[in-house]
């Protein structure tokens, strides 16, 4: 592979205490990542989630850059904010919770920031962190999306329907949320 690289035309994305994420003219995601260690930990997990339709395929990792597929569209969050909890969405979310467990991910909760919706309604995980070594057995920043805009009774209807044998899963998550005295308990004990 032959790849020619023009920084100038790069479109800055974001950047946080990881470094920093870029759009290539080509439509790739350019991450340039403080030290190696880091940039060397995504691409791992990214390659141990290529099966996966829920996060971007890694293309290189050069030192502290990879490069990765480009994920568009805007948060979870901000998309329920704007387009409420159709059916579609909520059997995504499921998929999801139960696609990290497949892959064995010890940390079930990921940032808002981090879950992606795109145009056609489909869920993307943009920055996995640390899924194999934090403990998180909860989505528990879906939940509080859900529980903002009252929306856990409309997504537990959508479960029956979809999932049914999850429901105590789900449930257990909102309890895990609301109790945050059972949150140190699970730590601890």
């Amino acid at each position: 592979m032959n790849y020619l690289i023009e920084a100038k035309d790069f479109k800055l994305l974001g950047q946080g205490a990881e470094g920093a994420v870029y759009l290539t003219p080509e439509g790739y995601a350019f991450k340039v990542f403080k030290n190696i260690k880091n940039a060397k930990s995504e691409d791992d997990i990214l390659k141990k989630t290529c099966d996966s339709p829920f996060f971007p395929k890694p293309i290189v990792r050069v030192g502290n850059i990879l490069i990765r597929e480009y994920v568009g569209g805007i948060t979870l969050k901000e998309y329920i904010s704007r387009h409420g909890l159709p059916y579609s969405l909520s059997k995504e979310i499921i998929d999801l919770l139960e696609d990290l467990k497949r892959l064995k991910f010890k940390r079930l909760n990921i940032r808002n920031a981090h879950i992606f919706v795109n145009s056609k309604g489909k869920i993307k995980v943009i920055d996995p962190r640390k899924p194999y070594s934090k403990i998180t057995p909860y989505p528990k920043d879906i939940v509080k999306i859900l529980v903002k805009y009252h929306l856990f009774d409309k997504f537990l209807k959508d479960l029956l329907q979809y999932k049914p044998e999850l429901l105590t899963y789900w449930t257990t998550s909102y309890d895990y949320l609301a109790n945050p005295r059972k949150k140190r308990i699970y730590r601890y004990g």
